[in-house]
């Protein structure tokens, strides 16, 4: 008789997103991570509808405790969330930073959004930090192709994890996330 094979679990990483953008962006990840044969498995949860950044922390907060019923534990989690609507809130988002830190999520702030982000992957362009409504202009001023909600194939195309490495220089959290991941050399 064939002895089945077992197949090892992956440590699971839990990623909060705040849209389309965020959780395209958390594939990338899981592809520069099966490329280096990292045995992990980013779980990507779309947080949207949401709104408000209150909203999204509570949301992201029930998603990670009905994953883990569902999984298992997780190595590590985080979200990553736009700073652009945080000023809104009267208590300019401590309840949100109380929530997060209560599931202890590693907090990637985007700022002032996904596309500021993006733009410190690229050489030169590491500590700038657009005005809201701006980094979009400054994004598609060095990649004309890019547009909102790109998938993992698309941000291939364009980045690798060179330039997720150079924004990590910079973004502390998405460092902490890369090492959670496996990505850090």
């Amino acid at each position: 008789m064939r002895r089945r094979r077992t197949i090892e679990r992956r440590a699971r990483v839990f990623l909060g997103c705040e849209g389309e953008s965020e959780q395209g962006y958390g594939a990338f990840l899981q592809r520069l991570a099966d490329a280096k044969n990292v045995h992990v498995h980013v779980v990507l949860v779309n947080l949207q509808p949401a709104g408000d950044p209150l909203k999204l922390a509570q949301k992201a907060a029930q998603a990670f405790d009905r994953e883990i019923k569902k999984g298992g534990p997780f190595a590590g989690q985080a979200v990553m969330f736009d700073t652009d609507r945080l000023a809104d809130l009267r208590d300019g988002g401590q309840a949100v930073r109380a929530i997060l830190a209560r599931k202890r999520f590693v907090s990637i702030w985007q700022r002032p959004d996904h596309e500021g982000f993006l733009l410190r992957h690229f050489e030169g362009h590491e500590r700038r930090d657009p005005p809201p409504g701006a980094s979009m202009g400054a994004l598609t001023a060095i990649w004309p192709g890019y547009h909102k909600n790109m998938s993992a194939s698309e941000l291939q195309a364009e980045i690798s994890l060179e330039h997720v490495l150079r924004a990590a220089g910079v973004e502390p959290d998405l460092r902490t996330l890369l090492a959670l991941i496996g990505l850090l050399p």
